[in-house]
């Protein structure tokens, strides 16, 4: 089955209706929601699909499916200056207009992605790295950027049976020297403290 098929056919279990309305109720049910997706669809990702991390193109599909569900403005899949962005948050306007004011989220979903290098361009248009979110599977240092000196928000995906408890990502963050390091399913809350942060009142986009 496809990435995108294994997600809609439990979120079809669970009920669009329900998520939207947990997700309007109080926008930190999208923890519980994210996690609930995930561990009942990890065991039908390939792990060992040498080419693309397929724990992270689900959780790409699932935050665009949470973005809309919860009607957080965000622009998906475009390019800026040549340069794709996964997700821009909230629209590339704010981006132009005072890069504080806008986040890229980037994933690693390519094995053999150079992440230095993908940060250097995502740098030539977000000059606030701390503006610059990643969202990987794993915290080896394949995976992490090696010869940029930053404090970076990354977003960990574990499947819920196999995810680290509070000393282990404490014990983790101090190992790597990284400050921000969160759950994936933590990523909406963040998304909607970075809005409120900005205090961003534009028109919501679906």
């Amino acid at each position: 089955m496809e990435i995108k098929e294994i997600l809609y056919d439990e979120i079809d279990k669970i009920g669009k209706n329900h998520i939207r309305t947990r997700l309007t109720n109080d926008i930190s049910n999208s923890k519980t929601i994210i996690d609930l997706l995930l561990n009942n669809c990890s065991n039908l990702l390939d792990k060992n699909n040498i080419y693309e991390d397929e724990y992270v193109c689900f959780s790409e599909a699932l935050l665009h499916f949470i973005l809309t569900m919860s009607m957080i403005p965000a622009e998906r899949k475009i390019t800026i200056d040549d340069i794709p962005v996964d997700i821009l948050v909230p629209n590339s306007k704010n981006l132009k207009m005072d890069n504080d004011n806008a986040i890229i989220i980037h994933f690693l979903k390519d094995r053999h992605e150079n992440i230095d290098k993908t940060i250097t361009k995502l740098f030539s248009i977000q000059k606030n790295i701390h503006n610059i979110w990643l969202v990987t599977s794993s915290l080896s240092s394949s995976n992490l950027p090696q010869n940029i000196d930053l404090d970076i928000h990354i977003f960990v995906v574990y499947p819920y049976l196999s995810k680290p408890n509070d000393n282990q990502q404490q014990q983790q963050q101090q190992q790597h020297d990284y400050r921000f390091i969160f759950p994936f399913s933590e990523i909406l809350i963040k998304i909607d403290e970075f809005l409120k942060k900005i205090n961003y009142s534009g028109l919501k986009i679906f």
